[in-house]
Protein backbone atom coordinates (compact mmCIF):
# COMPACT_ATOMS: atom_id res chain seq x y z
CA UNK A 1 0.00 0.00 0.00
CA UNK A 2 1.11 3.62 -0.87
CA UNK A 3 1.20 6.43 1.38
CA UNK A 4 -1.77 7.60 -0.21
CA UNK A 5 -3.58 4.56 0.33
CA UNK A 6 -3.16 4.54 4.02
CA UNK A 7 -4.02 8.50 4.56
CA UNK A 8 -7.33 7.70 2.54
CA UNK A 9 -7.59 4.78 4.98
CA UNK A 10 -6.95 6.91 7.46
CA UNK A 11 -9.69 9.48 6.79
CA UNK A 12 -11.76 7.44 6.08
CA UNK A 13 -12.12 5.55 9.69
CA UNK A 14 -11.91 9.27 11.25
CA UNK A 15 -14.65 9.88 9.13
CA UNK A 16 -16.45 6.87 10.66
CA UNK A 17 -15.65 7.55 13.52
CA UNK A 18 -16.80 10.61 13.97
CA UNK A 19 -20.18 9.73 12.15
CA UNK A 20 -20.97 7.27 15.05
CA UNK A 21 -19.95 9.73 17.82
CA UNK A 22 -22.65 11.84 16.26
CA UNK A 23 -25.06 9.12 15.91
CA UNK A 24 -24.32 8.20 19.54
CA UNK A 25 -25.17 11.85 20.32
CA UNK A 26 -28.53 11.88 18.66
CA UNK A 27 -29.51 8.09 20.71
CA UNK A 28 -28.64 9.40 23.67
CA UNK A 29 -30.67 13.25 22.86
CA UNK A 30 -33.67 11.29 21.93
CA UNK A 31 -33.25 8.85 24.78
CA UNK A 32 -33.24 12.04 27.19
CA UNK A 33 -36.12 13.62 25.22
CA UNK A 34 -38.22 10.41 26.02
CA UNK A 35 -37.63 10.19 29.21
CA UNK A 36 -35.04 6.46 29.06
CA UNK A 37 -32.23 7.76 30.82
CA UNK A 38 -32.40 6.99 34.16
CA UNK A 39 -30.38 8.19 37.19
CA UNK A 40 -27.75 5.61 37.21
CA UNK A 41 -27.58 6.05 33.58
CA UNK A 42 -25.71 9.07 33.70
CA UNK A 43 -23.39 7.72 36.53
CA UNK A 44 -22.10 4.55 34.09
CA UNK A 45 -20.39 4.95 31.08
CA UNK A 46 -22.54 4.96 27.97
CA UNK A 47 -19.90 2.58 25.91
CA UNK A 48 -21.70 0.22 28.85
CA UNK A 49 -25.33 1.16 27.86
CA UNK A 50 -27.65 -0.84 25.67
CA UNK A 51 -28.61 0.58 22.44
CA UNK A 52 -31.67 -0.30 22.18
CA UNK A 53 -33.39 -0.90 25.44
CA UNK A 54 -36.99 -1.52 26.40
CA UNK A 55 -39.45 1.89 26.53
CA UNK A 56 -39.85 2.32 30.35
CA UNK A 57 -42.90 5.06 31.30
CA UNK A 58 -41.67 7.23 33.76
CA UNK A 59 -43.18 7.45 36.83
CA UNK A 60 -44.82 11.07 38.69
CA UNK A 61 -42.39 11.17 41.27
CA UNK A 62 -39.57 11.00 38.42
CA UNK A 63 -41.14 13.52 36.72
CA UNK A 64 -41.72 15.83 39.51
CA UNK A 65 -38.19 15.43 40.86
CA UNK A 66 -36.18 16.50 37.40
CA UNK A 67 -38.99 19.59 37.52
CA UNK A 68 -37.80 21.01 40.68
CA UNK A 69 -34.40 22.95 40.92
CA UNK A 70 -31.84 22.43 42.81
CA UNK A 71 -29.18 24.85 41.59
CA UNK A 72 -28.60 27.42 44.17
CA UNK A 73 -29.31 31.03 43.40
CA UNK A 74 -25.32 32.08 43.76
CA UNK A 75 -24.21 29.59 41.60
CA UNK A 76 -23.44 30.28 37.82
CA UNK A 77 -24.86 27.48 35.86
CA UNK A 78 -24.61 27.22 31.83
CA UNK A 79 -27.86 27.18 31.22
CA UNK A 80 -27.84 31.12 32.07
CA UNK A 81 -25.20 32.11 29.74
CA UNK A 82 -27.01 29.85 26.99
CA UNK A 83 -29.27 32.57 24.98
CA UNK A 84 -25.61 33.94 24.12
CA UNK A 85 -24.18 30.80 22.47
CA UNK A 86 -24.19 31.45 18.15
CA UNK A 87 -27.21 29.11 16.71
CA UNK A 88 -26.09 29.65 13.01
CA UNK A 89 -23.28 27.39 12.99
CA UNK A 90 -23.71 25.03 9.96
CA UNK A 91 -21.57 22.67 8.04
CA UNK A 92 -21.49 22.06 4.23
CA UNK A 93 -21.89 18.99 2.79
CA UNK A 94 -18.55 18.98 0.90
CA UNK A 95 -16.17 20.01 3.64
CA UNK A 96 -12.37 19.36 3.78
CA UNK A 97 -12.19 15.01 5.91
CA UNK A 98 -8.52 16.10 6.89
CA UNK A 99 -9.59 19.47 8.73
CA UNK A 100 -12.66 17.60 9.89
CA UNK A 101 -10.31 14.68 11.14
CA UNK A 102 -7.93 16.79 13.01
CA UNK A 103 -10.97 18.70 14.86
CA UNK A 104 -12.25 15.02 15.93
CA UNK A 105 -9.17 14.43 17.54
CA UNK A 106 -9.42 16.93 19.23
CA UNK A 107 -12.65 17.87 20.27
CA UNK A 108 -13.87 13.65 20.56
CA UNK A 109 -11.95 12.76 23.70
CA UNK A 110 -13.25 15.69 25.84
CA UNK A 111 -16.76 14.96 24.65
CA UNK A 112 -16.23 11.38 25.80
CA UNK A 113 -14.66 12.49 29.12
CA UNK A 114 -17.85 14.77 29.64
CA UNK A 115 -20.14 11.62 29.07
CA UNK A 116 -18.53 9.67 31.14
CA UNK A 117 -19.00 12.40 33.89
CA UNK A 118 -16.52 11.15 36.02
CA UNK A 119 -13.86 14.44 35.27
CA UNK A 120 -14.41 17.45 37.82
CA UNK A 121 -14.58 20.51 35.82
CA UNK A 122 -11.17 21.36 36.55
CA UNK A 123 -9.82 18.74 34.23
CA UNK A 124 -12.75 19.43 31.64
CA UNK A 125 -11.20 23.22 31.26
CA UNK A 126 -7.66 22.47 30.84
CA UNK A 127 -8.80 19.82 27.97
CA UNK A 128 -10.49 22.73 26.58
CA UNK A 129 -8.32 25.23 26.96
CA UNK A 130 -5.49 23.57 24.96
CA UNK A 131 -8.23 22.25 22.51
CA UNK A 132 -8.60 25.96 21.81
CA UNK A 133 -5.18 26.56 21.95
CA UNK A 134 -4.89 24.37 19.03
CA UNK A 135 -7.56 25.00 17.23
CA UNK A 136 -8.01 28.19 17.19
CA UNK A 137 -4.68 30.63 16.82
CA UNK A 138 -4.54 34.08 16.65
CA UNK A 139 -4.37 34.67 13.05
CA UNK A 140 -8.05 32.52 12.80
CA UNK A 141 -9.56 34.09 15.67
CA UNK A 142 -11.53 36.55 13.44
CA UNK A 143 -12.88 33.94 11.20
CA UNK A 144 -13.17 31.58 13.81
CA UNK A 145 -15.00 34.10 15.97
CA UNK A 146 -18.14 32.82 16.85
CA UNK A 147 -16.78 29.18 17.88
CA UNK A 148 -13.83 30.97 19.79
CA UNK A 149 -16.27 33.57 22.04
CA UNK A 150 -18.41 30.24 22.43
CA UNK A 151 -15.37 27.95 24.02
CA UNK A 152 -14.57 31.35 26.26
CA UNK A 153 -18.20 31.05 27.63
CA UNK A 154 -18.00 27.92 28.68
CA UNK A 155 -14.54 27.85 29.60
CA UNK A 156 -15.41 30.75 31.83
CA UNK A 157 -18.16 28.87 33.31
CA UNK A 158 -15.62 25.71 34.01
CA UNK A 159 -13.24 27.98 35.37
CA UNK A 160 -16.06 28.96 37.96
CA UNK A 161 -17.17 25.43 38.59
CA UNK A 162 -14.09 24.80 39.77
CA UNK A 163 -13.18 20.87 41.14
CA UNK A 164 -16.77 20.17 41.21
CA UNK A 165 -18.48 17.96 38.84
CA UNK A 166 -20.60 19.15 36.39
CA UNK A 167 -24.54 18.31 36.55
CA UNK A 168 -26.16 16.10 33.91
CA UNK A 169 -28.39 19.53 32.27
CA UNK A 170 -24.66 21.51 32.62
CA UNK A 171 -23.39 18.61 30.30
CA UNK A 172 -25.83 17.82 28.06
CA UNK A 173 -25.76 21.78 27.05
CA UNK A 174 -21.37 21.54 26.67
CA UNK A 175 -22.31 18.82 24.61
CA UNK A 176 -24.45 20.48 22.26
CA UNK A 177 -21.82 23.13 22.20
CA UNK A 178 -19.27 20.60 21.01
CA UNK A 179 -21.55 19.55 17.95
CA UNK A 180 -21.68 23.19 16.84
CA UNK A 181 -18.47 23.68 17.48
CA UNK A 182 -17.19 20.28 15.32
CA UNK A 183 -18.93 21.15 12.91
CA UNK A 184 -18.55 25.10 12.05
CA UNK A 185 -14.59 24.21 12.58
CA UNK A 186 -14.73 21.29 10.75
CA UNK A 187 -15.39 23.60 7.27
Amino acid sequence: MTDEDLYEIKQLIDSMQSGLVELFDQLHELRSRLNLVSDTASETSPSILPLFSEVKIPSSDSVESESSPSSKDNEITISTIENDAPIDMTIDEDSDTGNSAKVNRVLDPIAHELRTGEAPAEIIYEYLQAAREYLIDDDDEVQKGKVARDMDIVLNFLKARGSRSIRADERDNILKRIRRWKAHLAV
